[in-house]
């Protein structure tokens, strides 16, 4: 299903719920364009629309166009794709003078209608693809009408909007009802900006409104933009970007987000070109916040890709590269991320990258070289194995996946030297971790959730089992080599008896759960486990609204997952707060629920404001007494202790 089509059908069932409840909202005193009263300028921006034909798109139950056409003498025409949303306009509306309501797509309806005036959108015209409505809007307004449109800029989990013309999940809340999964398209200003510059649109001025409530991270956009009389007017093309301006752009995000927190992070990834090391993409996707994929398995899996930017750039941070050192890197890539500690070291520093497919060495060198940067030696080879020769390394960095620490990357380093790893702790639970030696034990010193493509090959080799769990392969288990899973036993799942079991241990909405993951990484028998699930599965109904980060644990054929509702009350300061629960199908789904549902008010009662530690240790180092919050888990290589102190 389309991304246009899942907003079709989440609004449709919205209408209904509204329908269902009778619930008409009313006519504001003045239009706004957030939703928090009061908030920034009302219906002036617009102009005069007196008399004037105004286009509301995306009109909802209307009390926006009727609004326009009472308080200021607007001829109004309410545009709106959803069936029951035009329903609840209609029933409410309809023999209001100068206000028509017309259900239809905007992009087909524009196509014949007269010229508009003036245009707006509150918070709909994301939900339609800017390449098909920014177009069809260009035509259907007069030269020097103005559009005016109220966007999201950061959502209510606190991710900022994408360098990517690219729709991303979203969900629409209605109060003691299921969220509705969409997906939006959620862009920077400057993206906006290009694409309206490209369909013959000047933008006169971009505003951020913030929630009234600090403790909230939902920010608003509102474009003030208006038609210039034919395309020779377009002062910038989406199909030729700059590369130098998209990159700006980009590093702006990452520093605005926090994930570039140092100066000289920020130099290296202003400084080195990730478009020259990405010679296949798109510069807009090369500039993009999101990893690029590069190689593919026989499947058509991926397993190798220039990691997402932000990753990128935190890992940077947590290494703490110093000018003069020697790096090590294990996972080559694109060679864009040892190009940027090519840069940190200096030319009196030295860097060495290993990859194990020489179609992958090859593509690196000819990035470094691209970009000028002549310190950093590529290798292929096992990165398992690190690379005796250059030892010692001040600091050792994987790009890539491990379940155990090779002993080589241990042996190899420097004294005072940093090793960061993504470390898979156990299930699908994965985080980037800095370890140092400390009165000769390697004790974390800083961890970060990361996940990232896993070793392939050689010692610390670190395979994947993709388990389907629907007959249309909806809804896949990633299971790991440290699980037992009996794929056939959960291979129709859903069909299997279900239960519920609910918490009480709620979260704000952008709260990360990334310890709670862990901890049930930890405390689970056979650990915590990824559960992707198409947008058709959650359609369909064989999943409810799965947390959509780690989240099912699974003993034979028994299936559980989490999943989040809004809870009955709300924060002590008014904000909306989030339950847990758990779904359990299969014959012990009740025991299965239950025993994870125990464990998340386990974690919350006594855990949750704890610090978490993370050690490496021998195979045959002394076993530590049992402690709660103390686990202890061997893998091939290493005994890894998880500690909340």
């Amino acid at each position: 299903m389309s991304a246009e089509d899942t907003n079709t059908r989440a609004w449709h069932i919205y209408g209904q719920r509204q329908l269902a409840c009778a619930y008409t909202p009313p006519v504001p005193a003045r239009l706004g364009w957030t939703p928090w009263e009061g908030i920034g300028p009302g219906a002036e921006v617009l102009g005069e629309i007196t008399g004037r034909r105004v286009l509301d798109i995306g009109s909802g139950a209307g009390h926006h166009a009727v609004h326009l056409a009472q308080a200021h003498g607007a001829r109004v025409t309410g545009i709106e794709l959803s069936s029951t949303q035009h329903e609840r306009a209609v029933s409410a509306h309809v023999d209001v003078p100068n206000v028509e309501f017309v259900q239809a797509d905007v992009t087909e309806y524009l196509a014949e209608a007269e010229s508009f005036d003036a245009a707006y959108a509150i918070g709909t015209l994301a939900f339609i693809d800017p390449h098909r409505s920014l177009p069809a809007l260009r035509d259907g307004l007069r030269p020097g009408a103005p559009l005016i449109l109220s966007l999201l800029h950061t959502d209510l989990n606190g991710r900022g909007p994408s360098t990517e013309v690219a729709p991303r999940e979203q969900t629409i809340l209605l109060r003691d009802n299921p969220p509705l999964p969409t997906q939006m398209w959620v862009l920077t200003p400057q993206l906006w900006e290009d694409l309206l510059t490209e369909y013959g649109f000047r933008v006169e001025a971009i505003d951020l409104f913030p929630h009234p409530d600090k403790n909230v991270t939902v920010n608003q956009q509102l474009l003030r933009a208006r038609r210039l009389p034919d395309r020779s007017a377009r002062v910038s093309s989406i199909e030729a970007p700059c590369a130098d301006r998209l990159r700006a752009q980009l590093i702006d995000h990452l520093v605005e987000t926090g994930c570039v927190r140092t100066p000289r992070v920020e130099e290296a990834i202003r400084t080195v070109p990730r478009h020259l090391f990405l010679p296949n993409a798109p510069l807009v996707k090369a500039y993009g916040n999101a990893p690029v994929d590069t190689k593919f398995d026989g499947s058509g899996r991926s397993i190798s890709c220039a990691s997402q930017p932000d990753i990128v750039a935190m890992m940077l941070e947590q290494l703490d590269v110093q000018p003069g050192q020697k790096i090590l890197e294990l996972g080559a890539g694109t060679g864009f991320n040892a190009g940027l500690l090519g840069y940190l070291v200096g030319e009196t520093g030295h860097v060495t990258t290993i990859d194990v497919d020489q179609d992958i060495v090859d593509g690196a060198r000819s990035g470094l070289a691209a970009a000028g940067i002549h310190n950093v030696e590529v290798i292929l080879g096992d990165g398992a194995l690190g690379h005796a020769p250059n030892a010692p390394y001040d600091r050792i960095e994987a790009t890539v996946g491990a379940h155990g620490v090779p002993h080589a990357w241990l042996d190899q380093l420097a004294p005072g030297g940093r090793l960061l790893t993504p470390l898979r702790l156990r299930g699908s639970v994965s985080r980037s971790i800095a370890f140092e030696n400390q009165d000769g034990a390697w004790r974390s010193v800083g961890s970060q959730m990361n996940t990232f493509m896993p070793l392939r090959k050689g010692i610390a080799h670190d395979p994947r089992v993709f388990v389907p769990l629907d007959p249309d392969h909806t809804v896949t288990l990633i299971t790991n080599g440290d699980q037992k899973v009996n794929a056939d036993a959960l291979s129709d799942i859903f069909r299997q008896p279900h239960t519920e079991a609910w918490t009480d241990v709620t979260f704000r909405g952008p709260e990360s759960a990334e310890y709670l993951e862990l901890w049930l990484a930890c405390a689970m028998p056979n650990g915590l486990s990824r559960m992707p699930a198409t947008n058709e599965a959650i359609e369909k109904g064989l999943v409810t609204a799965p947390y959509p980060s780690s989240t099912a644990v699974f003993e034979g054929g028994t299936l559980t997952y989490l999943t989040r509702r809004p809870y009955a009350k709300k924060a002590p300061d008014g904000a909306t707060v989030y339950e847990f629960g758990v779904i359990g199908h299969g014959p012990d789904a009740e025991a299965l629920a239950s025993d994870v549902a125990d464990q998340v008010r386990t974690w919350n009662q006594g855990f949750r404001a704890l610090d978490v530690g993370v050690d490496i240790q021998p195979l045959d180092a002394t076993p530590l007494a049992p402690k709660p919050g103390r686990f202890t888990f061997d893998n091939p290589l290493n005994r890894i202790v998880v500690e909340w102190q």
